[in-house]
């Protein structure tokens, strides 16, 4: 064989056999690729979720809703100057109590209890009631006459066109007129003799002749009991608050609260407020007493009234009342509500059964209550922030005549108890939007009221901080009641 064919035979045969490998080779690998692209195929196959049909879509639940995060006030519920502290937040247009911190302990309220004294007085004397002063002659011997005292501590000695504490208050100037206008009357007494008896012997004359003049000024505070003179004191009270002039005895005979200056919301008092209306009565009379004798007693059923002042209506009381925190009209009123629900309005044994009867009509519980005087400076009065911030739901609703309590509160940052208050940097957006009472005795401090809040709800609010507390801590329950403001109605606990 030519050796050129027989290398091109075993080239020829070589390429054969590496075509036959180059296929079975690619066949195998062929074979891989379709094996691993079914598997992937059948892995997508299976994550692939059916799609639902249009009866299932009908089945399937809506989506809920997302929460609404709610606002909290922890921050400021853990500062230190916080010490024990109990608050209920009320929105009156859900009726629920949105914010409760021990809401339903009764505990002492402080000046706050006013709240309820106004209530209570609007209840049973309504808005327009007036106290009456009046002045009796003796029937026997005319020149001796009885001041009687019903309750009226705006009484006034300031002069005529001069304004007291209490606005428009009656004057013991008018008094006295009527009482000189009634002298000029007086008469001697005409000697009767008994037909049954001898004629008297004949006598010298009198060392004093018969004078038109008032020998005697009976001074009659026995509607409120006490020692002659005097009025009464709560045992729980501060002593220092007639020293500082910030509560009188409370007696039915009093002058301008019994203050030394009379325009003066604070002004020290005395210790016989009794008897100062006398001496201030004797000095307006003038003239035609200035020989009598003033005397402490009670006006005989048998006397002759000769003069008589009214009072300003009772929402002026409860205005200065809530508006200054005037203890002494607190204590007249809760007086007032004890006699005209039928109870012994002479000390203070019968306040707190008065203001639990005065109050039924308004659908408050108020059985849990404990009233110990009507000024709320007691530290033994209890009563559930609750209680009082339902209480101030009515005021807010429009409950029959409560709107005298609204239009009395002091204003955040503008009047009355409130006027230096929520003015800083910090809470003046505050000012103008909180109407509340204050309260402050030695071992808390109080605020109930009423705001428009942030986010324009109305919201009703009682809060107090209770402890040996000082003015850090009535800042830090200002705080407090900024942060309720804030938060509106997503305020939570």
């Amino acid at each position: 064989m030519n050796p050129l064919e027989h290398w091109k035979s075993i080239l020829a045969g070589a390429l054969g056999g590496g075509v036959v490998l180059a296929l079975v080779i690619g066949g195998l690998s062929s074979g891989t690729e379709s094996t691993v692209a079914e598997e992937d195929t059948e892995t997508e196959q299976t994550e692939v979720v059916e799609q639902p049909t249009e009866e299932s879509q009908t089945e399937t639940e809506p989506e809920p809703e997302p929460e609404v995060e709610k606002c909290s006030l922890e921050d400021i519920e853990n500062d230190p100057r916080i010490l024990q502290l109990q608050a209920a937040v009320i929105n009156p247009e859900t009726n629920e109590l949105i914010y409760d911190i021990g809401a339903d302990i009764p505990s002492r309220t402080a000046s706050v209890m006013k709240l309820l004294t106004a209530a209570a007085a609007l209840e049973t004397l309504g808005p327009n009631y007036r106290v009456e002063t009046r002045v009796y002659a003796d029937s026997a011997d005319p020149r001796k006459i009885y001041i009687v005292g019903a309750g009226d501590v705006t009484l006034s000695r300031t002069s005529p066109g001069q304004q007291s504490i209490y606005r428009d208050a009656p004057k013991l100037s008018s008094l006295a007129f009527q009482v000189n206008n009634y002298v000029s009357t007086i008469e001697e007494p005409e000697t009767v003799q008994d037909p049954n008896q001898p004629a008297p012997l004949p006598q010298p004359p009198a060392a004093e002749p018969f004078t038109q003049e008032i020998t005697e000024i009976v001074l009659d505070s026995s509607l409120w009991q006490g020692a002659e003179g005097s009025g009464q004191w709560e045992k729980n009270w501060n002593p220092e608050g007639i020293t500082d002039g910030w509560m009188s005895q409370a007696s039915a005979l009093q002058v301008d609260g019994d203050r030394q200056q009379p325009a003066q919301l604070t002004s020290p008092r005395s210790e016989n407020p009794v008897g100062r209306a006398g001496i201030w009565f004797k000095d307006a009379i003038g003239e035609n007493a200035q020989n009598a004798t003033l005397t402490y007693g009670q006006a005989p059923a048998d006397a002759i009234e000769i003069a008589s002042v009214l009072s300003e209506p009772i929402k002026e009381w409860i205005r200065i009342m809530l508006l200054r925190s005037d203890n002494t009209v607190a204590e007249a009123l809760a007086r007032l509500v004890a006699y005209d629900v039928g109870l012994d309005g002479s000390d203070f044994a019968s306040i707190d059964s008065a203001y639990k009867i005065a109050l039924r009509g308004t659908g408050l519980n108020a059985q849990g209550l404990t009233i110990e005087d009507g000024s709320g400076l007691s530290a033994y009065s209890a009563v559930s922030p609750e209680f009082v911030a339902q209480l101030m739901e009515l005021v807010v609703e429009g409950y029959p005549n409560f709107e005298n309590i609204l239009n009395s509160l002091p204003v955040a940052g503008e009047s009355g108890s409130l006027e230096n208050r929520f003015d800083s940097d910090e809470l003046s957006n505050a000012a103008g939007k909180i109407l509340a009472k204050t309260g402050w005795i030695r071992t808390g401090y109080s605020l109930a009221g009423t705001m428009t809040a942030s986010d324009g709800t109305e919201l009703v609010f009682a809060v107090y901080n209770l402890g040996d507390v000082s003015i850090p801590n009535r800042e830090a329950l200002d705080e407090l009641v900024y942060g309720i403001y804030e938060c509106g109605a997503e305020l939570s606990n």
